[in-house]
C-alpha cells in the first residue's frame, strides 16, 4: 500500500475506500479510476480534495451515477469521489417552502418526505428516482416539469461547495454576499463539477396543485402538433407540461398511437379549472387533427417518468443521444431533420420536445454511429436553423472524435477564465466540459 493510499483511507475509512482492481465497474469512458473514495461529511470531501491538489490528482466527482456518460472523455481518472453517504437532510421548513439537503440526496427520496406534506420539488430529469441533488445541479438536467418550473437553476436558493483545493464556499441563501465576489449558486449549475463540487443546497419547493390530469393526442404530423402546442401556448392556459413526442415512442410507453406524432399535456390547478382547461385543451387539439389518446394501464406518473426517460440509450455502444435546442417555433424542422437522418441510416429513432424551452431529446439506435459525420452533418443543420447541438451519449469509439459540446462561441472565453480561477491545476473532471477545459 502506498504512502498516498494510506492517506486516502486516513480520511474516508478503509470501508469506504475502493482501489485497482476493484474500481472497473467505476470507468469514465473506458478509464478505470486509481481509487474510488466516498466520504460521509463536507470536511471529508474537502481533505480530499486539498490532498487531491497537493499530488495532482485528476479527480471526478459522482452523485447517481446516472449521467456518467456525459462530457468529453477525460484526461485523467485517478480519483472518484463518490458522494452518495452526503444524504442528509439538513432543515426543512415547509411553511417557508425552502428544503436544504446534502447533494447525495435521491430525488426519489426527496419526493417522499416533501410528499407527507403536500410539497414537491419540480425536476424530473432522466432516472429521477435515481439522480441525486448534486448531480442534477452539475449537468443541470430536467424533464417535463422544466415547461412550468425552469430548471434546477430558477429552484436553487443556496449552495455549499468544496473547492478543488478543498476550501469551503458557501453561496446564496442567507449569505448577502460571498467572498468570491460571483453568484456562487448559479457559477455551478451545469458546470459538470469542473468548478469545485457541491455537498450541500437549497432548494425552493412548491406546494402540490390539489387537482392534476394529464391528456395524450394522437396528431397527423410533428407539424400539426407544434401549431396546437403554439395555440396553447398563446392562449391564457397554465399547463404544467408540454411535450412532443413522436408516435412510436407514445406506443413504446403504454399510449397506442398509430399517428406520426403526439402532443402530451399536463395541467395541475383546483379541480374545476383542471376540468375547464381541459375542456379549451380538448377543443385545440381537436381542431388540429388530434385524437385523444387513453393512458390504458399506464397511470399520470408513470407516463411522464418515461417520457423524461424515453430517450436514453438501451445499448451504450448502438446509441447515439443528442440535445437540441431550437426556437420553439422550429422544433417540427428539427423532428424533420432526425428522421430523415434515421431514414438514411437505417436508425431507429425516438425523441420527445419540450415545446415551451425549444429543447428536442433524441436517441438515434443501430449500426454505424462510431461515424463522426452524422453528427457534423446534424450540427450544421441545427445551426442552420440558428440552434444547437450537444451530444450526451456516444459510443465509445466516437466520443474522441468530436467536442460533444460543440462550439458554445464568445462564451469559451468566459468560461476558460472561470476554470483558471477555480480550478488554476484543471484537476476537477478534466477535458469532460466544453473545449475540453
Amino acid at each position: 500500500m502506498t504512502a498516498l493510499e494510506t492517506a486516502l483511507r486516513g480520511i474516508v475509512g478503509s470501508e469506504h475506500l475502493l482501489s485497482e482492481p476493484a474500481t472497473t465497474t467505476w470507468s469514465v469512458d473506458g478509464r478505470s479510476p486509481r481509487w474510488v473514495a466516498a466520504p460521509g461529511t463536507e470536511e471529508e470531501v474537502s481533505r480530499l480534495l486539498a490532498l487531491a491538489a497537493a499530488e495532482r490528482l485528476a479527480v471526478i466527482p459522482v452523485g447517481g451515477r446516472t449521467k456518467l456518460g456525459w462530457g468529453n472523455p477525460p484526461r485523467g481518472v485517478d480519483l472518484v469521489i463518490d458522494l452518495r453517504r452526503l444524504d442528509r437532510l439538513v432543515e426543512y421548513e415547509p411553511g417557508d417552502l425552502t428544503v436544504t439537503l446534502e447533494a447525495g440526496v435521491r430525488l426519489g427520496a426527496l419526493a417522499r418526505v416533501l410528499e407527507r406534506h403536500g410539497q414537491f420539488v419540480p425536476l424530473d430529469p432522466p432516472l429521477a428516482s435515481r439522480a441525486t441533488v448534486g448531480g442534477v445541479i452539475a449537468t443541470n438536467a430536467s424533464g417535463p416539469w422544466r415547461h412550468r418550473y425552469g430548471t434546477v437553476r430558477d429552484l436553487l436558493l443556496g449552495v455549499t461547495v468544496v473547492g478543488a483545493d478543498g476550501t469551503v464556499t458557501k453561496g446564496g441563501g442567507r449569505v448577502v454576499k460571498n467572498v468570491t465576489g460571483y453568484d456562487v449558486p448559479k457559477l455551478h449549475v451545469g458546470a459538470l463539477g469542473s468548478l469545485g463540487i457541491v455537498t450541500a443546497a437549497t432548494l425552493r419547493v412548491h406546494p402540490r396543485p390539489a387537482a392534476e390530469a394529464t391528456w395524450v393526442f394522437g396528431m397527423p404530423s410533428p407539424e400539426a402538433a407544434l401549431e396546437a402546442a403554439l395555440r396553447l401556448l398563446d392562449s391564457p392556459l397554465l399547463l404544467q407540461r408540454l411535450e412532443l413526442v413522436d408516435g412510436p415512442t407514445l406506443t413504446r410507453l403504454g399510449v397506442g398511437c398509430p399517428h406520426p406524432a403526439g402532443l402530451a399535456v399536463g395541467i395541475g390547478s383546483v379541480p374545476e379549472a383542471v376540468r375547464a382547461q381541459g375542456e379549451a385543451v380538448h377543443a385545440v387539439c381537436r381542431e388540429g387533427g388530434g385524437v385523444a389518446l387513453g393512458l390504458a394501464g399506464t397511470g399520470a406518473a408513470a407516463f411522464w417518468a418515461g417520457v423524461s426517460d424515453a430517450t436514453l440509450p438501451e445499448e451504450p455502444e448502438r446509441s447515439l443521444t443528442l440535445r437540441v435546442g431550437l426556437l420553439g417555433t422550429d422544433l417540427a424542422k428539427g423532428f424533420r431533420l432526425l428522421e430523415s437522418a434515421a431514414h438514411e441510416r437505417g436508425l431507429a429513432l425516438a425523441a420527445t420536445a419540450t415545446l415551451g424551452v425549444g429543447t428536442l431529446r433524441a436517441r438515434l439506435a443501430g449500426e454505424g454511429l462510431a461515424d463522426e459525420r452524422l453528427v457534423v452533418r446534424l450540427r450544421e443543420a441545427v445551426a442552420g436553423l440558428g440552434g444547437a447541438l450537444v451530444v450526451e451519449h456516444a459510443p465509445a469509439a466516437l466520443k474522441p472524435r468530436l467536442d460533444v459540446w460543440g462550439d458554445v462561441g464568445p462564451a469559451f472565453g468566459v468560461m476558460r477564465r472561470l476554470k483558471a480561477e477555480f480550478d488554476p491545476l484543471g484537476l476537477l473532471n478534466p477535458g469532460r466540459f466544453v473545449g475540453r477545459l
